[in-house]
């Protein structure tokens, strides 16, 4: 699995494909859960990319146990080495 790393103004954010998300309301609701991921902030979720980016270091089973008992499931991760 990967994590794929962007920056936005010059901060490291993360990337993660998920799948299941269809509308507002999913983009709502994963921003809540990613919210409350301890170590993650700036959350944003793309409904027409199927994405969530974040800012904050976690692993994928953290990302896992917070999807656990959700409809949605990650796609993909990816990561870039450099900026």
């Amino acid at each position: 699995m990967y994590i794929l790393v962007i920056y936005k103004d010059g901060i490291q954010m993360k990337k993660v494909y998920i799948k299941g998300i269809c509308c507002k309301g999913c983009e709502k609701e994963l921003t809540k859960i990613f919210s409350n991921i301890y170590g993650v902030k700036n959350v944003s979720v793309s409904q027409e990319d199927c994405t969530v980016s974040y800012e904050g270091y976690i692993s994928e089973r953290v990302i896992q146990q917070a999807l656990k008992s959700t409809d949605y499931e990650i796609d993909k991760f990816d990561i870039e080495s450099d900026k």
